[in-house]
């Protein structure tokens, strides 16, 4: 029996496969940098400091937007599959 990638590799993976080991260290420190608190996410507010650090410009509307689209599993909070998985998109 083959297996498709997708059946034995998890769809967040594939794009963090486009990413060096150096290159997926260097996003590791960011995402723990923006976790503020060390609980392995990020919430609303760690959100909105990131954004606002990529652009100042950004507004709440922006935050609450950008968490929607972000939290695949709609838990309220960004992890480092789904943080990943943004940043390869970018």
């Amino acid at each position: 029996m083959r297996f498709d990638e997708a059946d034995v590799v998890p769809e967040w993976y594939t794009g963090a496969m486009a990413f060096s080991d150096d290159e997926l260290e260097e996003l590791k420190e960011i995402f723990d940098h923006y976790d503020s608190d060390g609980n392995g996410v990020i919430d609303r507010e760690e959100l909105r400091r990131l954004l606002v650090a990529l652009d100042p410009e950004f507004t709440e509307e922006d935050v609450q937007l950008g968490l929607q689209a972000l939290d695949g599993n709609e838990n309220g909070v960004i992890d480092w599959d789904e943080f990943i998985e943004w940043w390869g998109k970018r």
